[in-house]
């Protein structure tokens, strides 16, 4: 009987519980949090434990947020095998493939990804949906690719952190922005809605509740986020501004 691969996922929060499951067919999973999930883990037929066991695993993710990434990165830097292959499941691609790289043995494989989905946009499933990787340092991209295509069945783009980035800054930083802020205002749904309201009200409901971490990790570590969303609220007050004097004339 073959052996399945060991893979070690670090930061067991609401991602890793919606997506694991997908890969323990095919992977033997083993999870760490610094919270106790133990239970949530079993639940889910995974196996919990140490932070040295996990990150000893000849796979190893790493799910925790950017802002936290370099104290692990310090912290397991010993614990991961010299012939590892490391990835991150990040928003962002630039910062953490750049303390990975830092951090990590030059032996190690490291490979950038970003799942487009969560568990609200792939609570009917995740087949065809989006995955970015960045195969910074690897020889087996290729063997990757296949895996997440062929067996998880997902729609894979290979890109390069810089162009993620940009690219994320519009996809992900913008729609995050807008939707916190409908949150914030806590736009009412009403009968006499139409289909362009309709789409306002997904954009909160799918983004306006998500964690602080991760709303933070897409706004400030993204070295282009700040732009777009400035772009944004310029064009946002020069439009009011055009209203009043248009109202001023009438």
């Amino acid at each position: 009987m073959k052996v399945k691969k060991r893979l070690g996922w670090i930061g067991f929060g609401n991602f890793g519980q919606f997506a694991l499951p997908y890969l323990s067919d095919n992977i033997e999973v083993w999870v760490y949090d610094r919270v106790d999930k133990k239970e949530e883990a079993e639940r889910l037929g995974l196996h919990w434990g140490t932070l040295k066991e996990v990150a000893s695993c000849e796979l190893l993710v790493l799910a925790v947020p950017v802002q936290f990434l370099e104290s692990l990165l310090i912290e397991i830097k010993t614990m991961v095998l010299p012939t590892a292959m490391v990835f991150d499941v990040s928003s962002v691609k630039v910062k953490p493939i750049k303390l990975m790289t830092q951090y990590l043995p030059n032996t190690v494989d490291i490979v950038g990804t970003h799942p487009l989905f969560g568990p609200q946009s792939g609570k009917n499933g995740i087949e065809g949906l989006n995955l970015v990787i960045c195969p910074v340092r690897t020889r087996k991209g290729l063997i990757l690719s296949r895996f997440l295509k062929n067996k998880i069945k997902l729609n894979v783009l290979e890109r390069t952190p810089d162009v993620h980035d940009r690219q994320m800054a519009y996809v992900q930083a913008l729609t995050h922005f807008i939707g916190r802020a409908c949150n914030e205002m806590d736009i009412p749904d009403v009968e006499q809605k139409t289909p362009a309201y309709q789409y306002l009200l997904n954009i909160k409901k799918n983004l306006g509740q998500d964690s602080m971490d991760l709303f933070l990790t897409i706004e400030l570590e993204n070295p282009y986020a700040a732009d777009v969303r400035n772009q944004l609220l310029e064009e946002l007050h020069a439009l009011n501004d055009r209203l009043k004097t248009l109202g001023g004339l009438s």
